[in-house]
């Protein structure tokens, strides 16, 4: 008898950046969602103390008790000093997991660097500011002299500025830069409450943002394109 072929692994994504507050978990809660719409099967790793992305998840699904139509996916709790094993272990049954990853790494370094040693494609997120530009560079620079498959993506950033030119042109010195730029628009938070996001809502202004983030890091990773699935 011939041999049974085995699952093909998950894709692994990585939101992960040296410096907090620079958008990881809006991203993830805007491509999760935009995976699922498509017929992914999803799962979002916190690995974030706050755990913002499984209480967000757990009130989306909440929400979903009453709006079936709402696209899902599954969220789970880690902690990255112990729990990446069992994380690999979830991971397998689905086709894309999306990692939010703490927003300090100094003191898990080790570990944060395995994790995305692992990945298929890291996406470090900045905001146009000096002060992300001076934590985000060597952050860049480390990943992508590891052999790191890595991305970087401004968010909250208006493309009119010229600091906003300058700091593209200098990412792009160090690691391939996502040709898509966030905009800082004030809907992007909406819908947070009921565990939903610019994603969930096709008038949203900055959903196409971030439609168009997904679709950079859903070809990037490798990922063909799929038909459109429930909740799209």
């Amino acid at each position: 008898m011939p041999a049974m072929a085995r699952p093909a692994a998950p894709r692994l994504v990585v939101f992960c950046s040296p410096k907090g507050g620079s958008g990881k978990t809006t991203f993830c809660q805007n491509l999760l969602p935009l995976a699922a719409q498509e017929g992914y099967r999803a799962l979002g790793v916190d690995f974030d103390p706050q755990q913002t992305l499984t209480k967000w998840g757990r009130r989306r699904l909440a929400t979903a008790e009453a709006r079936p139509e709402i696209a899902g996916f599954d969220v789970l709790p880690a902690d990255i000093l112990n729990d990446w094993h069992a994380v690999r272990q979830a991971a397998q049954g689905h086709d894309l997991v999306i990692v939010d990853m703490l927003p300090s790494v100094d003191h898990c370094l080790p570990q944060v660097l395995e994790v995305c040693s692992a990945a298929d494609l890291v996406v470090v997120p900045s905001q146009a500011t000096m002060n992300d530009a001076d934590s985000t560079g060597p952050w860049l620079t480390r990943l992508t002299e590891m052999g790191v498959k890595t991305a970087a993506v401004l968010n909250r950033a208006n493309e009119r500025e010229v600091f906003v030119r300058a700091l593209k042109e200098q990412f792009n010195r160090l690691a391939p830069l996502c040709p898509v730029t966030v905009r800082n628009l004030s809907d992007a938070h909406l819908g947070h409450v009921d565990g939903l996001s610019a994603a969930d809502n096709p008038k949203s202004k900055s959903r196409p943002d971030f439609v168009a983030v997904w679709e950079y890091v859903r070809r990037e990773a490798g990922f063909p394109p799929r038909r459109k699935g429930r909740g799209a």
